[in-house]
């Protein structure tokens, strides 16, 4: 009996449960990231209050050229 509660009754009452639940903030007056990983560490850490970055920047990927005609000779 214990196992039909624990593994059948509980978690159709968490996923009910889950369903059922409101967000605190409405979605319109929320700030969004691209991946919303600042929503999921304030919901587990507490808001920082910033704004998120509005543009994302490119990562640089241009093979780095090193001038190795300047160093000394080695004897």
């Amino acid at each position: 009996m214990s196992a039909f509660l624990i593994f059948i009754v509980l978690p159709t009452v968490l996923i009910v449960l889950a369903l059922r639940m409101k967000p605190l903030v409405p979605p319109d007056e929320r700030s969004h990231d691209p991946l919303g990983a600042s929503g999921a560490a304030g919901g587990m850490f507490g808001s920082h209050g910033l704004d998120a970055d509005p543009v994302s920047m490119r990562e640089d990927t241009e093979r780095v050229q090193f001038d190795l005609s300047a160093l000394p000779e080695r004897e």
